[in-house]
């Protein structure tokens, strides 16, 4: 069986954007539900939940049917235009990351709940997997009871090693992974449902 594949976007907005750059920024992203591999869309949006240390102001995720539709995806017309023209002129920075899940999701997962929290890992070189998908797992074991659900990067080398999302009713105080294994990216707020 293909296993599925999440595609995250990591968004800090440069402070000239202004308060009303998020909204658009979600509002453009929502166009971006009718690409033919996208099951689910949606975002996390730091600024709109209570006060986090959040390394990014946005996380946009789209779940993908398998490691196939990353190309497709990933070059089609309507999201190479949202990177250009909607998000590089509000950008101060920009990450992201494919991860494969280990599990078939349900689309209605990833827009769950109301808050959310995200965590990516990086890693050595000489870091195994199994290191990095132990570390996501005990992360989510820690955001227990919420819904949880994360996985190792895949396709050509990437910044992160893997990442993870919880997604609960109330807001997540989840822990940063062990920070003298891996340095990480975090990103916790509110939920918003795109697609």
């Amino acid at each position: 069986m293909s296993q599925q594949v999440i595609h995250l976007d990591f968004v800090s907005l440069s402070p000239a954007a202004g308060p009303e750059a998020r909204e658009h920024l979600l509002e453009a992203a929502s166009q971006l539900a009718t690409l033919p591999h996208v099951l689910s869309l949606g975002a996390i949006d730091a600024g709109a939940g209570p006060e986090t240390r959040s390394d990014f102001d946005l996380v946009f995720y789209f779940l993908l049917p398998e490691f196939t539709a990353l190309e497709p995806f990933g070059t089609d017309s309507r999201y190479t235009g949202f990177l250009q023209g909607e998000i590089a002129p509000r950008l101060k920075a920009f990450a992201g990351v494919d991860v494969s899940v280990d599990v078939s999701l349900d689309a209605d997962l990833l827009t769950g709940g109301a808050y959310a929290t995200c965590v990516a890992l990086m890693a050595p070189d000489e870091t195994y997997d199994w290191e990095v998908r132990e570390a996501l797992q005990a992360w989510c074991d820690t955001a227990a009871p919420a819904t949880s659900t994360g996985g190792l990067a895949v396709g050509e080398k990437q910044l992160y090693r893997g990442a993870a999302l919880a997604f609960a009713a109330a807001p997540l105080s989840v822990p940063r992974p062990d920070a003298s294994r891996f340095r990480t990216t975090l990103i916790a707020g509110t939920v918003r449902a795109l697609a």
